[in-house]
């Protein structure tokens, strides 16, 4: 029977603060959650460019040529490129527009795009009658390639429909989140386990939130190349048969005379002979002088099987009944990483920065427990009749108040929604004009059924 509440507490300026939350179910209840993707979900990622993010910084972007291909569209382009093999279709028509733009074919010109090639202006041009590309435009004399994944719903949608269900992980959304040719947005990163079985790898040496199977949790950092990853019946270990790169610590792979295997979630997406293959900012790769065929492929990992659970995401707030004042996982920083890996315009101010939170931890006696803290509207902040956000410190004092042996934050701001029945208790901060909810679509949610 899950168990919900919601705290409503007052800061001495009078503004305020709730939060929600959610118990009374175990480990063995929680799923991981792939929204089913619709075409109202690509609207609103390009309504959160229109609105929101251009405006704000309109001298960061210049056009923004943003597109996702339904599945009964065949791409007109071929599948080996000049960055390998590919398998995706977004990314086989994002290659062939970056391929032409960087040869002068395509130029931005009075707010839009003008592209020289015959066949690939009439593709892009039935795309938009279509409604399945748009271009945005920034002030910036540039072009982007923003193809969106497969993988970008809405957690209210899911059928059937769960008890409960909340974001969960990071997902590539900035444009700065964009460094590599194998990025598509909407895409989420970081330990994604259930019963031994890993759907998405540990990246970027961050701390997860681990449950064993006599029901213990743990928090510690994790990392994809303690694992060993199987495709098509070949088993590769870091430094043994191959060598895995990953950012923070690699933007581009060795040359090679072997073959680099790039992996996004539990899938390949590209082979690329010869190496100097830049990591995608969500995956990593295996570079390898193993004999291999290029096909599509699933990866299965290996090394977690002694694992109920398992989610890495951001910081963990709470280690050990301890509350954490600092960021302890790694996160980028302009100003001082070389390399850039995604969220790479996370709020780096651990003790200021308020936004709303969604995190999930381990009671005294290792029970689930999911809280979310309520923030305000993007659009306008009524003090003291709603929720100011919290900061990541403020969220580690109020999971310590509350007894937990661990708690770890999971991706904010406009992604933390949390719903019971399909149905939210509080308020989203992503808004409509007319200021009411605005449901932010992602690519992966924790869903409870009892």
């Amino acid at each position: 029977m899950i168990e919900t509440q919601i705290i409503t507490e007052r800061y001495e300026n009078q503004e305020m603060q709730r939060y929600q939350i959610a118990k009374g179910f175990d480990w063995s209840n929680i799923s991981f959650q792939i929204p089913p993707f619709s075409r109202e979900a690509y609207e609103e990622f390009v309504r959160m460019y229109e609105a929101f993010i251009i405006p704000k910084h309109r001298s960061w972007y210049g056009a923004l040529v943003i597109f996702h291909l339904p599945k009964d569209i065949t791409v007109p382009f071929k599948a080996q490129t000049d960055i390998g093999t590919l398998f995706d279709p977004q990314l086989i028509l994002a290659s062939e527009l970056e391929r032409q733009y960087k040869a002068g074919l395509i130029k931005k010109e009075n707010n839009t795009i003008v592209i020289s090639d015959k066949a690939l202006n009439e593709f892009v041009s039935y795309l938009i009658k279509e409604g399945h590309l748009t271009i945005l435009c920034g002030d910036k004399d540039c072009i982007s390639i923003l193809p969106v994944s497969d993988t970008f719903g809405y957690l209210s949608q899911t059928k059937p429909t769960p008890k409960l269900s909340v974001n969960s992980h990071f997902f590539t959304m900035d444009i700065f989140d964009h460094d590599s040719p194998y990025d598509t947005f909407g895409v989420s990163y970081g330990l994604a386990l259930k019963n031994g079985s890993l759907t998405q790898p540990p990246l970027f040496y961050r701390e997860a939130l681990l449950v064993d199977k006599s029901g213990k949790s743990y928090v510690r950092k994790i990392s994809v190349t303690e694992l060993s990853v199987k495709i098509n019946g070949t088993t590769f270990k870091d430094g043994e048969n191959s060598t895995f790169y990953q950012r923070p610590v690699d933007r581009v792979t060795p040359k090679t005379s072997g073959t680099d295997i790039v992996i996004i979630g539990n899938k390949v997406i590209a082979y690329h002979k010869g190496g100097e293959t830049i990591i995608p900012s969500s995956g990593f790769v295996i570079q390898t002088n193993e004999n291999i065929p290029f096909v599509e492929a699933e990866v299965i990992y290996g090394g977690l099987e002694d694992y109920i659970f398992g989610i890495q995401v951001g910081s963990a707030v709470v280690k050990d009944f301890n509350k954490i004042c600092e960021l302890s996982s790694p996160f980028y920083d302009i100003e001082v990483d070389p390399i850039s890996y995604p969220p790479t315009l996370y709020p780096l101010d651990y003790d200021n920065a308020r936004a709303p939170r969604m995190a999930i931890g381990a009671t005294n006696d290792d029970k689930p427990i999911l809280i979310w803290a309520e923030g305000c509207s993007k659009l306008r902040y009524d003090i003291g009749n709603e929720s100011a956000g919290t900061s990541l410190l403020e969220l580690a004092d109020f999971g310590y108040r509350q007894g937990l042996k661990h708690l770890v934050n999971l991706d904010g701001g406009g992604s933390a929604e949390m719903f019971i029945d399909a149905k939210s208790m509080m308020h989203v901060s992503d808004r409509h004009p007319d200021n009411s909810d605005s449901e932010r679509p992602v690519p992966m949610g924790l869903i409870i059924r009892v």
